[in-house]
Parts: structure tokens; sequence; C-alpha cells
């Protein structure tokens, strides 16, 4: 008997345990299930309107300020902070759009310290580092956490083109690993769909990098891209 009573004590408090953190979970979905639901439609490309946006790229701030490091509630965040900063306009409302900027980061920098190992969070702080000022060794190690963490998660290595292709020269020299990485990624690997898409234009800096890349290729690789009008 002795034996059964401190098993069946530890029983009831792992219980209450269980039962307290079902009710702070239950309480965080209540608190931002409008947040979660908005960062459903955003990526379906289901309307809403600026308005709302706004309001819970607000309310998105709580989870900073409440230190929730729940993925789906911290992700959700992330997806209508960043909808609302492409709603401001640096030209017409330059402090709006600075201020909105300020809020992003901070929001990206408590993701990260949530996850370290998500590689997506790291490319949005290169992505928003890069707007405020485009310095080529901060950006080069934002840039290579993200190569790290997702070096071949397609929607995060599509993302990183839209840096490589905008960057400057000083910056794709400072990155010149990161970049490395990512065209054998993507021109050995990816999809010719993926590729077509993400280096149809490449930016003037970038391409004789993707040149250089391209002539480095098998020659099956090459003659497969050839095949699929991938020339650069």
């Amino acid at each position: 008997m002795s034996r059964v009573r401190p098993a069946i004590a530890l029983f009831v408090v792992l219980c209450g345990v269980f039962l307290v953190v079902s009710i702070m979970e239950l309480r965080a979905s209540a608190r931002f299930g409008q947040l979660m639901l908005m960062a459903r439609y955003l990526e379906s490309g289901t309307p809403v309107t600026r308005a709302s946006v706004t309001s819970l790229a607000a309310w998105a701030d709580g989870v900073v300020s409440d230190d929730y490091c729940r993925s789906d509630i911290v992700r959700a965040g992330l997806t209508v902070k960043l909808a609302e900063l492409d709603q401001r306009n640096s030209f017409y409302d330059y402090d709006a759009w600075a201020a909105g900027l300020a809020a992003t980061e901070r929001y990206i920098r408590h993701a990260i310290g949530c996850t370290p190992t998500d590689g997506n969070f790291w490319l949005r702080l290169a992505m928003v580092r890069r707007a405020i000022a485009e310095r080529p060794e901060e950006i080069a190690f934002l840039m290579q956490q993200s190569v790290n963490y997702a070096p071949a998660e397609q929607a995060v290595l599509a993302g990183r083109f839209t840096v490589w292709n905008a960057a400057g020269e000083r910056t794709l020299e400072a990155a010149r690993t990161a970049l490395d990485t990512d065209l054998q990624t993507l021109l050995r690997y990816g999809d010719v769909r993926l590729i077509r898409r993400v280096v149809q234009k490449p930016g003037e800096v970038l391409l004789p990098r993707l040149q250089a890349a391209a002539a480095s290729l098998p020659a099956e690789r090459q003659a497969e891209l050839s095949a699929a009008k991938i020339t650069f």
C-alpha cells in the first residue's frame, strides 16, 4: 500500500500539470485565433481588408510582449506582420513605414529566439535588415544562417533568391559561401519550374555568378536545362 500511494500522488500531480498546460494552450488559441485565421487567409490568397490586416498586425505584437513561443502562433503572427509591412509605402509615409519595419524586426528576432533553427526566420530578418540598410557582412551572416537551417526548402530557397537578385556586389562577395551553396542547390537539384521562376530575370550583379555556376554543371544537367529552355 505504501508504494501505491506515491504512485497515485504522482499521477494526480501529472494530471494537474497537464490540465494547467491544456488550459493555457486553449487560452492562447482563443486569444490569437483571429490572427491564425488571418494568416490562413493571406497564405491562401483569400481577399482581406487593409484595415483588418493592420488591426491584427498590432494584435500580433502581443506575441512578443507576452513572450509566446508556440510555433503556429508565432508563424501566423509573422505572416500578418509581413503582410501589413507590404501595405506601407516609404514614399508616401516614411515614418509609418519605418515604424512598421522596426516592429517587424522586433517580431522576427523574437521568432528566432523561439526557434533559432528556422531558416525562414533568418531569411526574413535578412530581408528586413537589408531594407533598413544593406550592410554586407551582416546580410551575409543572416543569409548563411538561413542556408544552414533550410538548405533546400523550396519556399525559403526561392525567398533567398529575391535577396540575391537585388543585392549589391559587396554583399554577394561577403556572402559568397552561402550564395554558391544556393546556386548549386538550385541549378543541380531544383525543379526546372522553380529555376525558371526565381532566376528568369537575374540581377545584373548576380548574373555572372549564375552563369559561372551553370557552366560548371554536369553535361547531362546542362542538357536538361537547355531542353527546358533555361539559359543564362
